[in-house]
């Protein structure tokens, strides 16, 4: 709980982010691709979109993209199209059309890119890993959500064990497509009963990224949401994501009575939080940084980025069943939190614009980079409400308002959150407009801020009277 914040401040947040929330209503829920240029669905973007739209009370379209989304988990008895590899410096930037084997490597995994045409794309040489893992932890947070509030409620609904399946093949993702769209599938259990195993095989596809078994899953190039910065080896982001995916998950089939699979996952978190804070915490940068591997040739080693940030928000997550990401809210690792915060400030923040990374990247690729473009040393909206999440976590109201404000200027021709990204030294946007997902990432924030502020200022008021 935020108490003694000035309830000055909090009314100045709140008028500011009721504002953003009414005009920008109607413009996320015109569809869940990115907006702009990108006009296929993106699963890493889909899952902050989708999770929007739950907030905003769309269920029965959150229902069926939900549905959708996880009808193109890739599979080797599928015949969807399948490409992979622009992204990645080792094919030197050229796509190819997966193979039998080469699905077989990638099943469970989501695709990176759904597209209209009856094909998906992997970017890099193998799957991202926050693709998956953040549209386990957007499904199964939403799903957990619906079905809490129908027990509570106490809707009539047969028993999980005795749930009717969807009668369709999971082999064929056009299939269940057509289907899905005619028998117009909202029901959150059906999609329950769809999801789940589509789910637990993909928990298990990113098992296999953890390659030397300790814990921390290893990515190549440019296989995560900065695809341009050529990292690769151990990702605090990435971790980020996985972590989020065990958590939100775990608290799905935990409500679903399904122990043995719960205790599986939070086996999982625990192990990788205590290598996260073995291997990524540096007391000498103050902060979580990532650990590339000897053949990055992106960022410099031990860089700092901004969407560490992720990190802060995952060990601090809402109705947690890990006992150790419990203990790290309530004090554990507090003081490392604390630390990363103001040396992303000191580091990453230019004339209170924080950048996504602190230096200038000299190799991208296999888009070719200049200063202050796309992932090179601008400021994102989207990576933005990441970081201002994890202030709202860790009490740093001031810092919200400071960001907020960045977001949402009002001296400007549109606001900043429309963009995809902005170059902080002439503050013009670049980018897909408007850029949904950024706008999506924003409102998440938005909505957990002003909870936040009206319990805050209700306590304010119940100890005055």
């Amino acid at each position: 709980m935020a108490y003694g914040v000035d309830p000055h401040l909090w009314k100045s947040i709140f008028a500011k982010s009721k504002k953003f929330l009414d005009e920008t209503q109607q413009l996320v829920l015109q569809g869940i691709n990115p907006g702009g240029v990108y006009q296929a669905i993106w699963c890493r973007d889909a899952s902050y979109i989708i999770r929007d739209w739950f907030l905003s009370g769309n269920i029965n379209g959150v229902m069926q993209q939900i549905f959708v989304i996880w009808s193109h988990q890739i599979e080797t008895k599928k015949e969807e199209k399948l490409i992979y590899g622009r992204g990645s410096p080792e094919m030197k930037f050229s796509p190819e059309a997966a193979n039998e084997a080469q699905k077989k490597g990638f099943e469970g995994a989501l695709p990176t890119t759904i597209y209209q045409s009856g094909f998906s794309e992997v970017y890099g040489k193998e799957p991202d890993i926050d693709s998956t893992a953040l549209m386990i932890s957007t499904t199964s947070w939403i799903l957990n959500k619906i079905l809490a509030k129908r027990k509570e409620q106490r809707y009539p609904s047969p028993e999980y064990s005795h749930r009717r399946s969807v009668i369709a093949s999971e082999n064929s993702s056009d299939y269940v497509s057509a289907l899905l769209s005619k028998l117009g599938i909202t029901d959150p259990l059906q999609v329950t009963d769809f999801v789940v195993p589509r789910m637990l095989k993909a928990i298990n596809h990113l098992v296999t990224r953890d390659i030397d078994k300790d814990g921390l899953l290893e990515q190549s190039h440019n296989e995560d949401w900065m695809d341009t910065i050529l990292r690769a080896g151990k990702i605090v982001y990435s971790q980020a994501c996985w972590l989020l995916a065990l958590n939100d998950l775990a608290a799905l089939l935990s409500q679903l009575k399904e122990e043995s699979n719960v205790n599986t996952l939070m086996n999982l978190a625990e192990r990788t939080i205590r290598r996260v804070e073995d291997e990524l915490w540096s007391e000498e940068s103050g902060s979580y940084v990532d650990l590339q591997d000897g053949h990055s040739v992106g960022l410099q080693p031990r860089a700092l980025t901004q969407d560490v940030s992720l990190y802060l928000v995952a060990i601090s997550h809402e109705h947690s069943v890990s006992n150790i990401m419990k203990e790290a809210t309530n004090g554990i690792h507090l003081p490392r939190s604390l630390t990363t915060l103001d040396t992303m400030k000191s580091r990453i923040w230019k004339d209170k614009w924080p950048l996504v990374s602190e230096v200038e990247q000299k190799i991208t690729g296999p888009r070719i980079l200049k200063p202050q473009e796309y992932h090179n040393q601008t400021f994102w909206p989207w990576a933005t409400a990441t970081e201002m999440l994890a202030r709202i976590r860790f009490n740093k109201i001031q810092d919200c308002d400071i960001l907020l404000s960045k977001l949402v200027s009002e001296n400007h021709p549109s606001m900043h959150a429309y963009y995809e990204w902005i170059n902080p030294i002439t503050e013009r946007g670049g980018g897909a407009f408007p850029f949904i997902t950024g706008i999506s990432a924003v409102r998440i924030v938005i909505m957990e801020i002003l909870g936040r502020a009206k319990r805050s200022m209700a306590s304010s008021h119940n100890r005055v009277c």
